[in-house]
């Protein structure tokens, strides 16, 4: 039997169990003083009616006298309950008795009330109370359905996984290599896979310490930090290299689950396996390739750099000493600019060898970028004028500086220069256009032109260079990797003015060192192309700039009375100290009672109040701060550790005025400070 539903417009139906009429028509009285309450009074007179009533359950809720003549309410409430009423049922009666009370609670009642105590606030909270005391009943059954129904869906996936468990073990047996150890290491189990790989018998390895198949390959700390992982019942998971009974080695990847005894200590290992051995083999194939490449490459330019040298100094003789004949000039520059296109390649060669060996090392200044690109393009002049190519460099107003290695940053520019003269028809055109640019960090401010607006929303600046030109172009296939090594353009190959193809890969290399990056665009063949380098700035005075000066500023004062609060006494006399510097009044405290003691006798114009006190705790000692107030302008500052949402929602309902979280920063505790002073002037 339920409750009945209540009235779509929210009224209550209460039904009143009383034989004596006098006390109804006083009952109605009572509920019908206000008429915004919504309760419904309805009445009968004697127990049997009563109880047809609560059998029905048409009513929100009940009333019941103590006494029925045929027989109590205490009997009729238990038979209430016996019969499934829901409705909460409250006992009236004419005497303040405490055993019947309790007898009435014992039978079932929501609640005991005494007539002559009755008002009409104390019986319109009774009945209100005791509906929502009902409505949390019902809602704690339909959780308790709910968590029976999950833990019987929860049993059945349990059962479930019993089936699972089983067909991964099989699956374990056949694919994986598998071992479990006891807490101290000793083999209790292997499966047929880890026999296979580690070449030794079942009955060989069972009862043997694990350490049988250590190959000895791994530093102390690697097995050190394996085994404090596993200790402390966490997973462990890493490449390990192991020895086989016949002295061979294999590389396995492992996962190491630990399980855990009622304490909470591991009583074994599971131990999981995967044959990496062939991956690892040609892992290390590859790196021993590129060892060899790398030391081919090196030698290959250090050989080729000795010859040139001594050809180098006979042009600069012939220079200098040679008789004037034209056809012996232009023999001389020929030689002088082949030789200088030759040391160009083997530059690069060598630089490359000594990035992939990690042997480079920039030599880092904060240089003008305007210097930078000056020194390419007067390198790159000469060929670029060779081809015929019309060059335009245009660089931002202001000075634009960055931290770079001069030299190679140069390289950089240079090489895409030549890059953009040898891959272009005679009479092109190239075009080098450097512009700074800025990070937005914050929303746009609603007047773009307002610089001071500006400077407030945006991060440092970067530099972006592009080196454009009216070549062959790159094929779309050939972006992604046309800063690999040795990539070349389908089409450049036939060019007599090709190169090996390292100088866009020593670029990329160089630009990422500096922290920055590059990309190539390309609309396609006999289309040009477009060089973007990207790279972080230093200073940039294009637009005016904020320097800051707080070195040189005067400090802020104020003349305050301030208590300072922290159970942290060095945390309290240093921030007491820093205060007094500037001009107040301070007095500390270091818990939560002495606060509020210290904010009485002292009265403070302000108090900075840690939130984790001894004895009452920060909301506790504001809430008694804030009524005995003697001075309208207090300002309470929760200065805390904790700076979530949340704690400032806390702190702002325990009366505090702001809150600052630590380490607070003093430059902003002293302008508020300032503020504050300025007030209470």
């Amino acid at each position: 039997m339920g409750m009945a539903a209540r009235m779509d417009n929210g009224t209550v139906r209460v039904l009143l169990i009383e034989d004596d009429p006098d006390d109804y028509y006083l009952t109605r009285e009572l509920l019908g003083d206000d008429p915004e309450n919504k309760i419904v009074l309805e009445w009968v007179s004697d127990f049997d009616a009563g109880l047809d009533a609560i059998t029905r359950g048409e009513h929100d809720a009940f009333l019941v006298d103590y006494r029925l003549g045929k027989g109590d309410g205490l009997k009729l409430l238990r038979e209430g309950l016996r019969l499934g009423c829901k409705a909460p049922m409250i006992l009236l009666t004419g005497q303040g008795d405490r055993d019947l009370a309790l007898q009435a609670l014992d039978a079932g009642a929501s609640d005991f009330l005494v007539k002559g105590k009755i008002d009409a606030a104390v019986l319109e909270r009774s009945i209100r109370y005791a509906l929502q005391q009902k409505r949390h009943a019902d809602e704690l059954e339909r959780k308790v359905a709910d968590r029976t129904a999950e833990l019987e869906r929860a049993n059945a996936a349990l059962n479930a996984s019993f089936k699972e468990v089983a067909q991964l073990r099989t699956a374990l047996d056949e694919h994986a290599i598998v071992a479990i150890t006891d807490a101290r290491g000793r083999i209790t189990f292997v499966n047929d896979k880890f026999c296979a790989i580690s070449k030794y018998a079942r009955e060989e390895l069972l009862g043997q310490d694990h350490r049988i198949i250590n190959s000895g390959f791994h530093a102390k700390e690697f097995i050190r930090d394996l085994w404090t992982t596993i200790s402390q019942g966490r997973v462990w998971q890493g490449e390990i290299k192991n020895r086989a009974k016949d002295g061979s080695f294999y590389w396995v990847d492992t996962t190491i689950v630990p399980f855990l005894n009622e304490e909470g200590k591991p009583r074994q290992y599971v131990v999981i396996r995967a044959d990496i051995t062939e991956h690892k083999e040609a892992e290390a194939a590859l790196k021993e390739a590129d060892r060899r490449k790398n030391e081919f490459l090196a030698t290959l330019a250090h050989e080729l750099r000795n010859p040139l040298a001594p050809v180098r100094n006979a042009v600069e003789i012939l220079r200098m000493k040679g008789p004037d004949i034209q056809e012996l000039h232009w023999a001389r520059d020929i030689i002088d600019r082949q030789t200088q296109a030759m040391a160009r390649l083997i530059d690069d060669l060598m630089d490359i060898s000594r990035i992939n060996q990690g042997k480079i090392e920039l030599k880092r200044e904060q240089v003008e970028l305007a210097k930078i690109v000056q020194g390419a393009v007067e390198t790159s002049r000469p060929l670029i004028e060779s081809m015929g190519h019309e060059l335009t460099v245009t660089l931002p107003p202001g000075t634009v500086i960055v931290d770079a290695d001069l030299t190679r940053l140069a390289q950089v520019f240079l090489n895409l220069l030549n890059n953009a003269a040898k891959y272009t028809e005679r009479g092109g055109r190239i075009e080098l256009v450097a512009r700074v640019e800025w990070r937005v960090t914050s929303e746009e401010p609603e007047n773009p032109s307002s610089l001071a607006t500006r400077h407030s929303t945006l991060d440092t600046p970067f530099v972006v260079v592009s080196v454009t030109d009216t070549g062959i172009g790159i094929p779309a296939d050939k972006l992604p990797t046309i800063f690999e090594m040795f990539s070349q353009v389908e089409g450049a190959l036939s060019r007599s003015q090709g190169g090996l193809g390292i100088g866009l890969c020593l670029v990329k290399r160089l630009v990422e060192m500096h922290g920055g990056s590059v990309e190539a665009r390309s609309g396609g063949l006999g289309q040009g192309s477009e060089f973007v380098v990207r790279l972080p700035t230093v200073v940039e005075q294009t637009y005016p700039r904020q320097v800051s000066d707080d070195g040189d500023k005067a400090q802020p004062t104020s003349d305050l009375r301030i208590l300072v609060v922290d159970d942290n006494r060095d945390a309290a006399e240093s921030l007491a100290m820093l205060l007094k510097m500037m001009g107040n009044n301070i007095h500390t405290a270091h818990d939560g009672e002495e606060a509020v003691t210290a904010a009485r006798e002292f009265q403070p114009h302000v108090v900075l109040c840690d939130i984790g006190l001894p004895k009452l705790n920060g909301y506790e000692a504001c809430r008694q701060m804030k009524p005995q107030a003697w001075d309208k302008k207090m300002i309470l500052i929760a200065v805390t550790g904790w700076g979530q949402d949340n704690d400032r929602r806390k702190s702002q309902e325990a009366g505090f005025d702001h809150h600052m979280v630590k380490p607070v920063d003093p430059q902003a505790l002293m302008k508020l400070l300032a503020e504050l002073d300025s007030v209470k002037a």
